[in-house]
């Protein structure tokens, strides 16, 4: 059984750590862990700590730290997703994975084909909703280094403010696979994924004139997780740390 992993939001050294509200709640009501107990425990800084449940009531959580050592199994590759809005559970799971895949940073955007209307106090909770998940999925997948989650902004703002050596995004309308786009390795790449149906063309026109490049994944049409999720483990097995 693997040790289970958690995220603090917090300076973290060796002796008595109290954890938060989450972590707590998750070690005494969810995997029922007892005294004893060896926990891992991360804050996103690269490194991890060994540890040891030592105390759980109700008003606290406490993991003795015992052992401290860095952490190497991030991607070399700086990987950016830049994905439409979709629906709900669409979204989670692509938020998800692209953590586990280890993206770098996540920017959502609103383009033509997003049925958004939320105000911008929900747009908040979408946020901090999305900002859970990517804390779960770094605990789940080992990683010691947190996803940035970016605010959301419109498609144009994102094509105009986001750089990177090469940014691509995703059209079925494209003739050129990934894998065919580089001569020499890339250290840097944002990917562009529409929402359900896409960028409309207006938006692939005006991203073309900006200097994107369209990209397809073959001859089938995939749902917007699909291919968020396809087209990020190509770009890190062709570029990154899937090899």
């Amino acid at each position: 059984m693997s040790i289970p992993r958690f995220y603090q939001n917090k300076p973290l050294a060796l002796g008595d750590c109290t954890l938060d509200e989450a972590a707590a709640h998750h070690i005494m009501h969810v995997l029922r862990l007892k005294i004893g107990c060896d926990v891992s425990v991360f804050n996103g800084n690269g490194d991890e700590f060994k540890g040891v449940l030592c105390q759980t009531s109700k008003k606290a959580v406490v993991v003795t730290l015992q052992q401290s050592y860095s952490v190497h199994n991030e991607s070399f590759l700086d990987l950016h997703l830049v994905q439409a809005i979709s629906r709900k559970d669409r979204m989670d799971l692509t938020v998800q994975k692209a953590v586990e895949l280890g993206v770098t940073q996540i920017t959502p955007i609103v383009s033509d084909f997003s049925n958004i209307k939320q105000s911008l106090t929900e747009f908040k909770n979408k946020e901090e909703h999305w900002q859970k998940i990517i804390i779960s999925a770094s605990q789940q997948s080992g990683r010691s280094i947190i996803t940035r989650l970016n605010s959301i902004i419109s498609f144009k703002e994102a094509m105009h403010t986001i750089e990177a050596e090469q940014r691509l995004f995703l059209s079925p309308r494209a003739d050129v696979c990934p894998e065919k786009l580089w001569a020499t390795p890339l250290k840097s790449v944002a990917l562009f994924v529409g929402c359900e149906g896409g960028f409309s063309e207006s938006e692939e026109k005006e991203a073309n004139a900006r200097g994107l490049k369209a990209i397809a994944l073959g001859k089938r049409i995939l749902r917007t997780e699909t291919a968020a999720i396809s087209a990020l483990a190509i770009l890190q097995y062709c570029l990154g740390d899937l090899t």
